[in-house]
């Protein structure tokens, strides 16, 4: 029953694909007899680089230029693009012959074709690249999707290795997905289907463990809306897998509707995954409950990763106060795996984070953070008579991550004068503790502060700046500090800017470096009359380090860098 479904839904997707394939010549088809029918578009880029190096030996070569250039023909909204690249080393050319997929659309329907991807739900089919066809149908509120194409390619299996990585049979799927939309609700009910040919490869060893596979997905998701301030998300699916389709038959552990789905054998598997979340919102107080569940071993084959044997319960609430000026929200959440208890430990995490802003007609804001990130990972003990624990196991095992922030933004000022100051300060620490016995954590701490003043009729600006950073454990301690500058002008197209820092870093308050950093910008953007007639660009980059001597037996150097670009944009 499952291969007749499965050949039927083969059938509709096929003579829709073909339908879609005669409307679908060019992407768009509503654009026909329209002014942006067909459309050019693209840049020129040369770029120059000259560089050079005191005191130590040069890292690049002293000039070096880039003339780059890309041509897009726009038809119908398919994009024929044209590439080159020409340097004083090589040059590159690339023409869009070789282009990988097509998507046609006509007002409510749109295809795939090629080599494309598509997400019908994350826990069946998420963006698993294929070479096939796929439509999309969305008249007025209903959806429908379906997708069929080779999920992988055959490679033929090494005889000079088992180890087998990159041997894979070929692998086909077909997927379908039918959905209800509207403002309060959105209903959507996804199935996947995906097997390996196991005639693709004539050789495969018994002893490579390479086996075809074979997997049914099905997913509902839901979205609802009610009494205006309540929204309750659900997204529960199950994915049958079977490991080697060579395996036996076997129906007696299994449900009729995983039969249904899949022909059972001794090598297959049922996996659920689930995902809920509730939520109440108003102007003042909102909160979120969510809770996710995801077997351990979960897997469908439409997807190329999954995070599965968590259990996840997270409570997400926040508050606007004084009129929206001050803003709070709260994240408590509890990890855990090991659901099946099969493991030799089991881990816990909890998640905590408060985050506040606050902020004033006066110019005046401020924001605060603190995260905590705790994990627990307990031993269960093995049953053998002969296993004593030592201190080098590592299954029981506390660790613990605080982080704090504030930052705080003072503006003031005329309109002709504007001055702005901010600070932040930011520490964090972490620890650990194995089977009872604390460990060595660290220590890291870093403020910020600057002053910027600004004339915005004349248009100039200038800040200054400093920072300081202290990383510490049992070991080691690193401190890095020093001031800055930087000053922009704007005069008429042309924007300038300069910029010097100081950095200083020591190692167990012994100096290891010290150096000056100066940076210089100018960005020339004239505009033409006529905007069809492109843009042009013109930009001065240059950047010179200064490394300063640290004791008698080093010795000072410089490196210069600058980059010259001119671009025309059309």
């Amino acid at each position: 029953m499952m291969k007749r479904c499965l050949h039927k839904l083969y059938l509709c997707l096929t003579l829709t694909a073909s339908i879609a394939a005669l409307n679908g010549f060019a992407q768009n088809l509503e654009k026909i007899g329209k002014k942006d029918m067909v459309t050019i578009g693209g840049g020129l880029q040369l770029n120059s680089i000259f560089y050079d190096a005191q005191g130590f030996d040069a890292r690049r070569d002293p000039f070096a230029w880039y003339f780059n250039g890309n041509v897009a023909v726009n038809i119908l909204d398919v994009s024929l693009p044209f590439t080159f690249s020409y340097t004083n080393n090589q040059a590159s050319y690339t023409q869009p012959f070789n282009m990988q997929s097509v998507h046609p659309t006509y007002k409510w329907a749109k295809g795939h074709f090629g080599i494309t991807s598509v997400n019908y739900s994350p826990f069946t089919l998420a963006g698993h690249v294929f070479a096939g066809g796929a439509i999309e149908l969305t008249p007025k509120n209903m959806e429908f999707a379906a997708m069929y194409g080779r999920l992988k390619k055959a490679v033929a299996f090494d005889s000079s290795s088992l180890a087998n990585e990159s041997a894979s049979f070929q692998r086909m799927g077909l997927a379908g997905k039918i959905g209800f939309r509207s403002e309060q609700v959105n209903l959507s009910a996804t199935y996947f289907h995906a097997y390996d040919d196991a005639a693709s490869l004539l050789i495969f060893p018994a002893a490579s463990f390479l086996a075809p596979m074979e997997n049914t997905a099905v997913s509902i998701q839901s979205n609802i809306r009610f009494l205006k301030k309540f929204q309750l998300d659900i997204d529960a699916a199950m994915s049958g897998l079977t490991r080697n389709i060579f395996s036996e038959e076997e129906t007696t552990d299994f449900t009729g509707w995983q039969k249904w789905m899949l022909t059972t054998r001794s090598t297959t598997t049922f996996k659920q995954a689930r995902k809920f979340a509730f939520g109440y919102a108003d102007k003042i107080f909102s909160v979120k409950l969510q809770y996710e569940h995801v077997d351990p071993d979960y897997q469908s084959l439409g997807a190329y990763f999954f995070n599965n044997d968590l259990q996840n319960i997270t409570i997400q609430p926040s508050i606007r106060l004084f009129k929206g000026k001050l803003n709070i929200q709260t994240n408590v959440g509890r990890q855990r795996n090991n659901l099946d208890g099969l493991q030799a430990a089991t881990s816990f995490r909890w998640v905590g984070s408060v985050n506040a802003a606050f902020q004033t007609v006066k110019g005046f804001s401020a924001t605060a953070s603190y995260s905590n990130f705790t994990a627990y990972t307990n031993r269960r003990p093995i049953t053998d008579p002969f296993w004593v624990p030592t201190p080098a196991d590592t299954l029981d095992f506390y660790q613990l991550a605080q982080q704090g922030q504030l930052m705080i933004v003072k503006s003031f000022g005329k309109k002709t004068w504007k001055n702005s100051i901010s600070g932040s300060l930011m520490y964090q620490q972490t620890g650990q503790q194995q089977s009872g016995v604390a460990l060595p954590g660290t220590h890291m701490a870093n403020a910020n502060i600057s002053w910027t003043i600004a004339n915005a009729p004349q248009k100039w600006s200038i800040s200054v700046m400093s920072n300081a950073a202290v990383t510490a454990n049992n070991l080691v301690s690193t401190t890095q500090l020093g001031p800055g500058l930087q000053a922009q002008k704007t005069l008429g197209i042309t924007r300038i800017s300069l910029g010097s820092t100081y950095n200083r870093s020591l190692v167990l308050n012994e100096l290891q470096s010290h150096l000056m950093n100066h940076r210089f910008t100018c960005a020339i953007n004239p505009k033409l009359k006529n905007k069809k007639y492109g843009t042009p660009s013109f930009s001065v980059n240059a950047n010179y380090v200064n490394r300063l001597a640290v004791t008698s037996a080093t010795r000072t150097t410089s490196e210069l860098t600058v980059m010259v670009n001119a671009g025309y944009n059309f």
